[in-house]
């Protein structure tokens, strides 16, 4: 996979992740339960502490400084404490970050050559310790969808 596919990946989920929000309530977003225990906002908070930490990350690869882990708890902890963090806030803080955080972490993407990926090791494919992030999004949409279809059969 090229840089640009791997971009481009990232895109097209992040795509289908607002198709699935789009036209919802603000209500619908922050109050109704999508999974046992979280709301789409609570989605988007995770998504967006993930972009964030991510960022994070690829800066410092970017100085040259070691990234260390990006995590140092399990990823459950982790997930529970961010979200957790960011449920006092009100949704459109929420999808401020949402959106700044990804639409700044793309651009650092983009900042690196296309022989190497932040983080290692040196390809934009499968192998890359950043993979996730062409996948991450729409993971969510499916939980999304369904909550959707609770909706109209309602």
């Amino acid at each position: 996979m090229s840089k640009a596919e791997f971009l481009q990946a990232m895109r097209t989920a992040r795509a289908e992740l607002n198709e699935a929000i789009s036209g919802l309530s603000e209500e619908q977003m922050s109050q109704d339960l999508v999974t046992a225990e979280w709301t789409i906002k609570d989605i988007l908070a995770h998504l967006a502490a993930w972009e964030t930490e991510t960022l994070r990350a690829v800066t410092r690869a970017e100085r040259g400084e070691d990234s260390g882990p990006m995590i140092n708890e399990s990823v459950d902890e982790w997930n529970a404490r961010r979200v957790e963090e960011r449920r006092r806030l009100p949704l459109v803080d929420v999808m401020q970050e949402f959106n700044d955080g990804y639409d700044q972490l793309l651009a650092a993407l983009e900042r690196w050559p296309e022989d190497k990926i932040p983080l290692g090791p040196d390809g934009w494919d499968e192998t890359a310790e950043l993979w996730w992030l062409t996948e991450h999004d729409r993971e969510h949409v499916e939980v999304i969808q369904r909550y959707r279809q609770r909706l109209e059969r309602a």
